[in-house]
């Protein structure tokens, strides 16, 4: 048997009405006159694969095709009640031919139900008349009426938002415009209600878009956007749409292929636009019309493939509609993505045509595409299952009434950037979502009340593997990480004592515990001295946290510098020269460094890496004589057997940190003296901006390695008769 493929270049991905035509064209194709046929997506169009060559499938639609019986008794405006445009209906009713035979008894049936009613039903009354339907309904019209409303648990009717309200957009009756548009195309007065002439140019015009005179106005609903006419839609004040009829017919046809499986419908508890197919709730993130004050009944994601398939197959796969997280189905546009990412969506799926019923021109829905999403699998969303509850419980917050405004960009900035790495594996993504989430939970310690009041939590403790997806040859990379990986010690040696709690209020309870909890009462959250890192200047964080960590290890006696290097986790002295010089951004740096403050750095791996010799130079000469003054623990040198300790002296860095470079470099020489090392360096003058600098960059661990590298070129243990100590003047330089 001969086959053949038509480009159906009017059947596309965008707009929705487009789209739906090619599942009305597979549809009635395959149900009323070649099962075998089979169609996909190709280049931006759909294509069909049948029997009929080009003159039979034109000959299909215009001779052969029974339309659907589609009826909406329950709705006004439906034809069935006196005030109704009854045009349409009142044709086909008045048909004789077999083309119309079972509108014409469905006609009947719709009347029956509505009875001596002289308006359409309201609340209890058109829930019955819904049961009714649902009961006596049967075949196609049972699918339709399935595809338009959905019974709940509790026996209320539900609608998806494919088909408005029960098959209706506010005062536009989808079943009623159906009938009229089949009465323009057919010739119900006729014996076999054949086509009217010029219909079949409209046809050609619909299927493979080819010039078209002569089209009429219409209402054509949600579906097809830019044809609704209105103000500036044409010349003059107002334009009217021009519709093709073609276009509507076979529009409305494809909608009976959104029909959800009963397990679907059964599992869509308060989610009424989700008993649909692939429909979520609607979010505004990841497109850029967003806005969290739009009205809107939802989205739903409509699946493309690129394989031929039967119409059986893909009402099959469309009834499952299959977008699950684990067990549980995807709600919202970031779990569908999340599920996608993770290919949790029925197999021959390569895209989904992401479309928003959103509210615009007035009070009226639109379908608006909102993108499209490749279904690829993405590496690393084990990463977004550990913070998704948090997030969504942050969006939860954000979405009430008197919610801070800031706290609610937090939300959807952060299910932007979920949505983000769901699309894509490179490290820029999974950068800006780690950034995001710090940049959320900072945000909450400046609304307490209201983060004390909806119990509002940190940010859950994190995978080390974070680290890999976000890790870049960059030194705000390195740098964040070495600052953020900062402990004490016990006296056995044991990290303790992070520095998390200087940038959040954390309660002492559970403290052992991974995931920690704000500390506050039942008023608001209680920020205490030692939260001291708030701003969003790196220069200015880092002093805070070095003056705070001094003042407790004087209050506990202790006399290393506070602040200590996770084994492996340090900086690189080139990273320090730039840090110093102001070649890197500082903004970017701190930003990685909130976020990172919640890594379980027991569960990081680490790659081992080479030692990086680096020549000091300049400034970073007086870094490392202030460094090795502010040494941890013991300092072990390349040719020394015993190791070099030094007692903290709060007076360096106290005199760094107000400007005073002179007096710190006087007082780390006298230290390291005292201790056996004898600097190049005896005194240093220049501007208070390097001071402040030289105080910020001791915030950042540096190795063993690296610290006695310094030693080696800065100092020496004994000095000869022939040896001279070098004073080093910086000028007025800023960074």
């Amino acid at each position: 048997m001969k086959t053949h493929i038509h480009h159906l270049a009017g059947c596309s991905p965008t707009p929705l009405a487009h789209y739906l035509k090619a599942f009305g064209v597979l549809r009635l194709l395959s149900q009323q006159k070649d099962p075998q046929a089979r169609g996909w997506w190709q280049n931006e169009s759909f294509y069909l694969l049948t029997e009929l060559d080009h003159q039979a499938l034109c000959d299909f639609f215009l001779n052969d095709y029974q339309p659907t019986p589609l009826i909406a008794p329950w709705n006004g405006g439906s034809g069935f009640y006196s005030k109704d445009n009854k045009q349409g209906i009142t044709e086909i009713r008045k048909s004789q031919g077999s083309r119309l035979a079972m509108y014409r008894q469905s006609i009947k049936l719709g009347e029956q139900m509505v009875g001596q009613r002289k308006e359409s039903p309201k609340k209890e009354d058109k829930k019955a008349m819904l049961q009714q339907c649902r009961q006596r309904w049967r075949g196609v019209l049972l699918d339709w009426l399935e595809a338009a409303m959905v019974i709940g648990s509790d026996g209320n009717p539900m609608y998806p938002a494919l088909l408005g309200t029960g098959g209706n957009d506010g005062r536009l009756d989808f079943t009623n415009n159906f009938m009229q548009r089949i009465a323009e195309l057919m010739d119900c007065s006729s014996k076999h209600a054949t086509a009217k002439p010029h219909v079949d140019a409209q046809l050609d015009s619909a299927l493979f878009v080819t010039p078209v005179v002569n089209l009429g106005g219409g209402a054509v609903g949600q579906f097809l956007p830019g044809s609704i006419g209105g103000a500036n839609s044409g010349t003059g004040f107002s334009g009217y749409g021009l519709v093709n009829p073609w276009d509507f017919v076979l529009m409305l046809e494809g909608t009976i292929a959104f029909v959800s499986s009963v397990t679907r419908r059964a599992n869509s508890q308060a989610l009424p636009q989700a008993a649909a197919p692939f429909a979520v709730y609607a979010s505004a993130a990841d497109f850029g019309s967003a806005s969290d004050a739009d009205k809107t009944r939802g989205e739903q994601w409509m699946p493309l493939w690129d394989r031929p398939a039967t119409f059986g197959e893909i009402r099959n796969l469309i009834a499952e509609g299959r977008n699950q997280i684990g067990s549980e189905p995807a709600r919202r546009p970031s779990d569908f993505g999340r599920a996608i990412a993770r290919l949790g969506v029925a197999r021959g799926i390569t895209a989904f045509e992401r479309y928003g019923y959103i509210e615009r021109n007035g009070q009226a829905n639109l379908a608006v595409p909102l993108g499209r999403w490749e279904v690829k699998a993405q590496p690393y969303q084990n990463l977004i299952d550990s913070i998704a509850p948090w997030v969504d419980r942050l969006r939860r917050a954000g979405s009430e009434k008197f919610a801070p405004a800031a706290i609610t960009r937090a939300g959807r900035i952060c299910q932007q950037a979920i949505m983000t790495c769901c699309k894509g594996s490179d490290v820029t993504r999974w950068q800006n979502l780690l950034i995001a989430l710090g940049q959320a939970e900072a945000q909450l310690i400046h609304s307490p009340k209201f983060t004390a009041d909806k119990h509002l939590a940190p940010l859950p403790t994190l995978s080390g593997q974070w680290l890999t997806a976000i890790e870049e040859d960059a030194p705000e990379y390195r740098l964040a990480m070495a600052f953020a990986s900062q402990v004490g010690f016990d006296k056995q040696g044991n990290p303790t004592d992070d520095i998390r709690r200087h940038f959040l209020p954390l309660s002492d309870k559970h403290a052992r515990k991974l995931d920690r909890q704000f500390h506050s009462n039942e008023d608001r959250l209680l920020i205490t001295p030692q939260v001291v890192c708030t701003g969003n200047n790196l220069q200015s964080v880092a002093i805070a946290l070095i003056h705070r960590r001094i003042i407790e290890a004087g209050q506990k006696n202790q006399h290393d510098f506070p602040l200590q290097s996770r084994g492996r986790i340090t900086a690189r002295l080139a990273d320090i020269a730039q840090l110093l010089a102001g070649d890197l951004d500082e903004a970017k740096t701190l930003q990685l460094i909130r976020p990172m403050l919640a890594i379980n750095w027991q569960s990081a791996a680490f790659k081992n890496e080479t030692d990086h010799h680096y020549e000091p130079d300049g400034v970073l000469h007086l870094y490392g004589l202030l460094r090795l003054a502010n040494w941890p623990g013991s300092l072990k040198l390349k040719k020394s057997a015993t190791p070099y300790k030094f007692k903290l002296n709060p007076v360096i860095f106290n005199r760094l940190a107000t400007g005073n470079l002179h007096g710190a470099v006087d007082e780390a020489h006298r230290l390291l003296r005292i201790n056996g090392l004898r600097p190049h360096i005896t005194q240093s003058l220049g501007h208070p901006q390097i001071a402040y600098r030289l105080a910020m960059a001791l915030a950042f661990p540096i190795s063993n390695f690296h610290a006695s590298e310094l030693a080696q070129c800065l100092t020496r243990p004994k000095l000869s008769n022939d040896e001279s100590q070098t004073p080093i003047t910086m000028e007025n330089t800023q960074s």
